[in-house]
């Protein structure tokens, strides 16, 4: 296997406990955004507010800063074969174009880091990945991956990525990108210009709205976020808003839902695999599948907009059943929600559960996932259903 390090010398020594900026930190100041450190970043929080951030996403346009995330490219004739052993995703079965959810995962199960694969060509393959884990996802598939492969760190050369959110995306986007983007499949992705400048575009995103996430070199991935912010309707928005609007969504977040001492069975997410494949961790899932696993990931609802807040208890019935692992006030339902782990008998809908926080005991509703349902992720580009 070949590895590119081009622009890792620019990374930070180990250790180091400097923050890192992304391409678009000066943008960030310069628009009044409120910078915080997030894994090792310095990102926005918020911009005008975390509450109207939430709900212009969900009813116009919102541009997100995810540049802090990692993009792997890893291209070579045995990709497919070797990606499919290495990640859930069966990289082998995808045509090109094509996007998958899924994981890397270890010997038991557990999950490494929840990704995005993009299939861009017969022999190339885009891996976006998180943030906390981005260095140690590029040791594990320097172990895992072998032969004729050529793999590089796009974000260590200077690549950004920004992901353009809300209905009113598409009509945002359609004049600035070419190929037109209204032709682009929920969970698909290509090689494409915007704004004149070459880039990926994939139709996807992490707030349940239509979006699209654009992936370039630094100067590029700059100029385009400059033209999408002097855009109407289109705002920036910072992690507040981007972390509640995925939690109305019940989307998990790495470090909170997902970890090492969790797998995609405990957290719910069993459909995003083939579990008659052969991949790194699957004997294991299908042990915990055949057992059936002792802990899930719930979704629940208060009647107040009092909020609980993460790794606050969880009790059933009067006994302890489970822990908080997100938890933020809804904008879209006005009410505070939450996901935790529980006990598969405290985790079905309408289960009454109350949660013990530092000021009271907080009364709670399972609701069935996704907590909002009115998200337009999977309407066509056209605007129509």
């Amino acid at each position: 296997m070949r590895e590119t390090t081009s622009g890792d010398s620019c990374a930070p020594p180990l250790g180091s406990l400097v923050s890192k900026k992304t391409i678009l930190h000066d943008c960030h100041v310069r628009l009044g955004g409120r910078i915080v450190d997030f894994h090792g970043w310095m990102l926005p929080v918020q911009y005008a507010g975390v509450l109207a951030e939430h709900r212009h996403c969900r009813s116009h346009a919102a541009v997100f800063d995810t540049s802090h995330m990692g993009q792997v490219l890893i291209s070579g004739p045995d990709a497919a074969a070797q990606i499919a052993r290495t990640a859930t995703q069966d990289a082998a079965a995808m045509r090109p174009g094509l996007c998958r959810y899924g994981f890397l995962l270890n010997a038991e199960g557990g999950v490494l880091d929840d990704t995005i694969l993009m299939r861009l060509g017969d022999e190339e393959f885009l891996l976006v990945v998180n943030a906390g884990t981005r260095e140690a996802d590029l040791a594990w598939l320097g172990e895992h991956l072998s032969g004729d492969l050529t793999v590089r760190n796009l974000s260590g050369e200077g690549w950004g990525k920004i992901d353009l959110q809300g209905p009113a995306a598409a009509a945002v986007l359609q004049p600035l990108a070419e190929p037109d983007v209204t032709d682009l499949a929920y969970f698909t992705a290509r090689r494409s210009a915007c704004c004149g400048r070459a880039c990926v575009i994939s139709r996807t995103g992490y707030t349940g709205e239509l979006g699209y996430e654009i992936m370039a070199p630094g100067a590029d991935i700059a100029a385009i976020f400059e033209r999408l912010i002097a855009t109407e309707p289109v705002r920036p928005a910072g992690l507040g808003a981007r972390d509640s609007l995925r939690l109305e969504m019940c989307y998990p977040l790495y470090g909170s839902e997902l970890s090492v001492s969790v797998t995609p069975l405990e957290a719910g997410l069993g459909g995003f695999l083939d579990m008659g494949r052969d991949f790194l961790g699957a004997a294991a899932l299908r042990r915990q599948a055949h057992a059936g696993p002792g802990r899930t990931l719930a979704a629940v609802q208060t009647d107040s907009r009092r909020r609980a807040a993460p790794g606050d208890e969880i009790f059933f019935a009067s006994r302890p059943v489970g822990t908080v692992t997100s938890a933020a006030f809804s904008p879209s339902l006005e009410v505070s929600i939450a996901m935790g782990y529980v006990r598969p008998e405290a985790a079905e809908p309408d289960t009454k559960l109350v949660i013990r926080t530092a000021r009271a005991d907080l009364p709670a509703t399972v609701h069935p996932k996704p907590l909002y349902r009115d998200g337009t992720a999977r309407r066509s580009g056209t605007g129509n259903p």
